[in-house]
This record gives C-alpha cells, structure tokens and sequence, in this order.
C-alpha cells in the first residue's frame, strides 16, 4: 500500500510543472483515501487526508515579483507520537499505582537490581540446541535507566525488601563483593 502512495507522490511530483496540479493532487488523494478508509490503515488515512489541503503557494523574491509554486501543504497540528509514562494514580489518595506487568516480567533484588528472564526462552525450543536452552534459562541484569524506570512504575511496597520462605534468589539480595553494599567484614 505504501509502494502505491509513493508511486502516486512521484507521479505528481513529475507533473508539478502544470497549473492544475491542486486538483490532480486532491482527486488522487480522495481515490487513495477511500481505499485506505476500509482497509484499516487509520494512520496512513488521515495522513491522506492532510494531503488534500494542497494549494499554490505564493511567495516574493529579492525583486519583490511574486512566484507561484505548487508544493505539497505541511500538516497544520503536530504529529503525536505515543508515549508510554506511568499515567495511572489511584482514585482514593491520588497516588501512583503499580503497573502489573512489570511484577509479572520482573524481578527486584534487594540492593536495587531488576532481573529478567531471557527472551524467547519458551518459543521454539524443538529447534534450539541444549546450549542455547541453557542460556536462555538464565537470568540478565537490567541496565541503570531500566532499573529507574521500573522503580517509578512500582509502589514503595515492592522497592523494599521482602522476606519469603525457600526464595531461590535469596543468595543474591546481598552485594558483598562491592565495597558500598558490602555488610560483612573483610577477613
């Protein structure tokens, strides 16, 4: 679909020379559109439906004689871009709730590290050796910004420690080896 709307962009950035490009321009966009209305493509629509908005632009030159050029109009509003913040508070107090999915996905060791499981290690498993199985059942850090994110998207509830019974992650809530983290003496 995008081949056919560059196709078409081209095609009149070769006439551009003719008067009535404006109407040329709006009828192929009008055709683009409704095609595109029906197939689900809500961004690619609306962008096209900017594009109908084209006139001739006029503007002077150093000898105050006016020029006239056909150009394709910019859209008047900006794009908006998603982004994804932390948007949920609660309705009660109005603090920030946790997000779900990053209990789900994630890990907080006691010293400030989220872990989490390798990607893709359930997918596929037939066609991965022993090795890469091996591998991928292990677990990786987050990086600093990552862990700051995750941070601002729980509550303090789930930043302090927690004590369960039989935790397999138990070893690994003490940093020892690092010498700000380090609880036991050296001996």
């Amino acid at each position: 679909m995008l081949r056919v709307v560059s196709a078409a962009l081209r095609g009149v950035a070769a006439r551009a020379t003719s008067t009535n490009v404006t109407s040329f321009i709006g009828s192929k966009c009008n055709l683009i559109f409704n095609s595109t209305q029906y197939r689900n493509f809500g961004a690619l629509s609306t962008a096209v439906q900017k594009w109908t908005a084209i006139g001739p632009a006029q503007h002077k030159t150093l000898l105050n004689y006016a020029v006239t050029e056909n150009r394709l109009a910019l859209p008047k509003e900006p794009i908006n871009v998603p982004v994804r913040t932390l948007i949920k508070y609660s309705m009660l107090r109005g603090k920030r709730k946790t997000v779900r999915t990053v209990l789900k996905r994630f890990y907080r060791l006691h010293w400030g590290i989220w872990i989490r499981t390798k990607a893709g290690r359930k997918k596929h498993l037939w066609q991965k050796s022993y090795a890469r199985k091996k591998r991928l059942r292990e677990h990786v850090f987050c990086n600093a910004t990552q862990c700051t994110m995750l941070d601002k998207m729980v509550s303090n509830y789930w930043r302090r420690r927690h004590y369960y019974v039989d935790d397999p992650y138990e070893p690994y809530h003490d940093r020892e080896e690092f010498i700000f983290t380090r609880k036991k003496p050296l001996p």
